[in-house]
């Protein structure tokens, strides 16, 4: 398993569900209410979207490509107060 720093953001709606997507990975939609919820759903549509790019022979985004994995790494949060 690779690590990587990803850009989330995290659009609140109704019902406290949050639309989450990436601009470091094109497709990347998902959605959750906890931030356990949300990692969880990152990780499998990343998974998918790793899969569905193998398989259209499409080229992965830079930021999960494993040469970019031994940069520094850093973590964005976003807090609500």
């Amino acid at each position: 398993m690779s690590i990587y720093s990803l850009r989330l953001y995290l659009e609140p709606n109704p019902g406290g569900v949050y639309t989450v997507t990436s601009p470091d990975v094109p497709g990347l939609v998902t959605e959750g209410q906890t931030p356990e919820e949300i990692y969880h759903n990152v990780q499998e549509a990343l998974d998918a979207l790793l899969v569905a790019w193998q398989e259209l022979d499409m080229e992965i985004p830079p930021a999960l490509r494993p040469s970019l994995a031994d940069r520094p790494q850093t973590v964005e949060v976003l807090v609500a107060a």
